[in-house]
């Protein structure tokens, strides 16, 4: 597969099969994903790799504090900003509405998105489930290189007939992701990743979401 089949292929699941992804095949994405660049090859990432049983308590534990109103979070990082420009957030709340309507669920219906946003957290079905952390004395450079680690895995994912999908909700639940995953204190929950086979037939991962055209980002400046 080439890396533009890789880009263009990949967007992100929301249902998976069960069916299980092999260890060597897991180290294998990761041990290729390392080279990642970094500035000054600092390589700031750290991986927690659940799968199995501790991949389903993991779940389990998120859901259980949300359903009995244990206080997960905050976040400890602004996952978006407190206000949008507003081209961004058009995008934001396309998005957002492409989904909940090819899922049938209303607008206004609370009800249907938290159970939606409840898959999440099972990290949509997949066999495998990671966590990205990073330490907090890192700057704002060495999250620019986590995002640049985290997509050479997702793309190399693509290349092994898998798919992922990125989710940040995790860093809402960080203090449940902290004692589940016994996470040092310097460590902050960045952002989930859920990794499997894909259920392509299912109707949420037909959701592929509208690009802005080159023009509208990119300015060239040729003298």
């Amino acid at each position: 597969m080439k890396v533009s089949e890789a880009v263009l292929s990949r967007h992100s699941m929301r249902v998976f099969h069960d069916k299980p992804v092999p260890m060597d095949v897991v180290h294998r994405l990761l041990d290729v994903a390392r080279y990642a660049a970094s500035n000054g090859n600092v390589q700031p990432w750290k991986v927690y790799v659940t799968m199995g049983a501790a991949r389903k308590r993991l779940s389990a534990a998120i859901l259980a504090a949300m359903d009995s109103g244990e206080e997960g979070g905050p976040a400890e990082y602004d996952v978006y900003p407190r206000v949008f420009p507003a081209i961004n957030d058009r995008w934001r709340k396309k998005v957002g509405k492409d989904l909940y309507t090819l899922l049938n669920v209303p607008k206004g219906d609370a009800a249907g998105m938290l159970k939606q946003f409840k898959k999440n957290f099972e990290f949509f079905g997949a066999p495998v489930g990671m966590i990205l952390t990073i330490d907090r004395g890192m700057g704002n450079g060495q999250w620019v290189d986590c995002g640049i680690f985290l997509d050479n895995l997702m793309l190399l994912a693509r290349e092994e007939g898998l798919h992922t999908c990125p989710q940040a909700a995790f860093a809402r639940y960080q203090k449940i992701v902290r004692r589940e995953l016994a996470l040092p204190d310097n460590e902050i929950v960045l952002c989930g990743l859920a990794l499997g086979y894909a259920d392509a037939a299912e109707v949420p991962n037909n959701l592929v979401t509208d690009r802005a055209a080159v023009a509208d980002f990119s300015i060239f400046i040729e003298s």
